[in-house]
């Protein structure tokens, strides 16, 4: 075969419009667009299906109301008891908070010290175990004693229920630093603030918000716990324990309701802050 018939051949097949492996990044653009609203009604579809067919059960199946009531009567105690539900709501709220704040203040602060001293790390590890294996509401009668009927016991059980997971990642987060970037800073003479601030709490966020994803709900459940059994007289907790003793029904599932309202609100708001502070950091691609 001549080398005109080659270069002949040869151009009949380019000229074919063979189809190519090459990847369009506006075909990902357009999936993206196309998925995002189906992502965001996904929760909305969850909820309602799960509460539809709660509704339907109890009414299909005549559930005495007393044994459990429908959804829709839960919501409209709540929404006729505005007031009462807020003003409790707080209480917990504030419980919560200051438990869940004293928890993150203190587990970072040990963590630190055990990122930094082998025999700290030693001496705390223990401490933290046995906080963790210990029965927390067996320890809210005894916070009544030291400190009465204040807030001190609601605040100190929703800690402890939280310090174990803050510490512990805290602690994971600090000692997973880069050893080439930490032999990089130490190469130019960087003192441990600066390691600190540079690497060790950058690599720690992710960590820390993790934590904070699930001791959020763990605050909420400490501070129920304290108002249970710390002898409260406000709060969500009591508010529950008064519609059980009492057969008030729509006030213990309300208040069990709103529970899971603000649990799932501050949640949200922990997920939105963590989206926004940790934008370089690889849990927050996309598929």
């Amino acid at each position: 075969m001549s080398q005109t018939e080659l270069n002949a051949m040869q151009a009949s097949v380019d000229a074919l419009d063979v189809p190519t492996d090459e990847h369009d990044p506006a075909d990902d653009t357009g999936e993206e667009s196309k998925r995002r609203p189906l992502m965001m009604i996904a929760p909305v579809v969850g909820l309602a299906l799960l509460f539809g067919g709660w509704e339907l059960y109890v009414r299909i199946a005549d559930v005495r109301r007393l044994v459990l009531p429908t959804p829709s009567s839960v919501l409209g105690h709540i929404i006729s008891e505005p007031g009462f539900y807020w003003d409790n709501a707080w209480v917990t709220i504030s419980e919560a908070a200051w438990g869940f704040i004293a928890a993150f203040v203190i587990a970072c602060a040990i963590a630190i010290l055990m990122a930094h001293s082998a025999f700290v790390e030693r001496a705390t590890i223990p401490v933290i175990v046995l906080l963790q294996s210990t029965p927390v509401v067996a320890l809210a009668p005894v916070f009544l004693n030291w400190f009465g009927f204040t807030a001190m016991p609601k605040v100190l059980v929703a800690a402890l229920f939280t310090f174990p997971p803050f510490a512990t990642n805290a602690l994971t987060g600090f000692q997973s630093i880069d050893r080439h970037h930490h032999e990089l800073l130490r190469s130019v003479d960087a003192g441990k603030r600066e390691v600190f601030w540079k690497l060790r709490l950058p690599h720690a966020l992710p960590y820390l918000f993790s934590a904070a994803r699930i001791c959020v709900a763990l605050a909420l459940v400490g501070a129920v716990v304290g108002e249970l059994y710390g002898g409260s007289t406000e709060g969500l907790g009591y508010a529950t324990r008064i519609g059980q003793t009492r057969l008030l029904i729509d006030q213990m599932w309300g208040s069990i309701f709103v529970l899971a309202f603000i649990g799932v609100g501050f949640t949200i708001l922990v997920d939105l802050l963590s989206r926004r502070v940790l934008r370089w950091h690889s849990s927050n691609d996309r598929d």
